[in-house]
């Protein structure tokens, strides 16, 4: 089964070198920004559902879309950009859903998100990347590097998330605050002695085995993931035959999960039906140390 990956950063952060570095590694990258410009591409249904919703205006002279054009119409317009989202965002949700379908089964899957924090979609993952920069060294990056004007640089950071909510996100925060061969170097090391081995201990049934208890925001996350696969907050207790449904032990593999049972192993086939009162899920993550145990209702 493929290791999907959550690759996101702020404004400046080098997210995109990150994602590229991870690429000529062997992964799969899937650019949620390229995608969303795909969908609306010239010729596309989604660009003629929006010049239907919006009408010509928003078309350039070459057929395609004419994004500042759309972005007058929607901005501070609630109703025309929920309009939007609505013809935008099940076409960007169809077409990376087909890109991760065609990865090979034994990829590493990176999905490049810029608004990964933001959307609240860290769970989807069974890894979260966090290209991490403080945020006075990305708005000198865009002003100095990119040319932006100081003010606007400082709005489009503001109108993300802020550096604690991609800390709390974040399983992985990789520091791109020295030079772009320190930054090279770390990408290399999160390969190899991260994400490769998390493959190929989620494919054996390995959960991982760091030393000690895993942190509070670890476990947040590790719950998070638990409840994104079922489809609902966990209560006091679970139903264990709920993790031996099809779509939950799937959800619950594309987050990087394993089903333990009481002596810490993983259970036959990832199914729960074995135990009889408690199961133990964990990350397949060599650097987890975090554990959830789910008693029956």
């Amino acid at each position: 089964m493929t290791l999907r990956v959550g690759l996101s950063g702020g404004i400046g952060s080098g997210k995109s070198t990150v994602s590229a570095q991870l690429a000529s590694l062997g992964a799969v990258v899937v650019d949620a920004d390229a995608v969303a410009r795909e969908v609306v591409g010239p010729g596309t249904p989604g660009l003629a559902q929006i010049a239907g919703r919006f009408g010509p205006d928003v078309i350039a002279a070459d057929g395609s879309l004419d994004r500042p054009a759309l972005g007058q119409v929607v901005f501070g317009d609630a109703q025309a950009r929920r309009d939007l989202e609505a013809i935008t965002h099940p076409l960007i949700r169809r077409r990376s859903q087909q890109l991760f379908e065609a990865a090979p089964d034994d990829a590493v899957v990176v999905h490049d998100v810029p608004l990964l924090v933001e959307l609240g979609m860290g769970a989807d993952y069974a890894l979260t990347v966090i290209a991490d920069v403080p945020e006075e060294e990305r708005l000198r990056r865009l002003v100095e590097l990119r040319g932006m004007d100081e003010q606007a640089a400082r709005s489009r950071i503001r109108a993300q998330a802020d550096d604690g909510q991609r800390r709390a996100a974040a399983d992985v925060l990789l520091d791109n605050s020295g030079t772009l061969d320190d930054l090279r170097r770390r990408v290399d090391d999160l390969w190899s002695a991260r994400i490769v081995p998390f493959r190929e201990h989620l494919a054996d049934g390995i959960p991982g085995s760091a030393p000690g208890a895993g942190s509070s925001g670890e476990d947040e996350r590790l719950r998070a993931r638990v409840e994104a696969a079922l489809g609902r907050p966990l209560g006091e207790g679970v139903d264990l035959g709920a993790l031996d449904e099809p779509a939950v032990r799937h959800g619950l593999r594309r987050r990087g999960l394993l089903v333990l049972t009481g002596d810490g192993q993983a259970a036959a086939d990832g199914r729960a039906s074995g135990a009889s009162e408690e199961v133990v899920i964990a990350s397949a993550d060599p650097a987890s140390a975090a554990r959830l145990r789910l008693g029956m209702d």
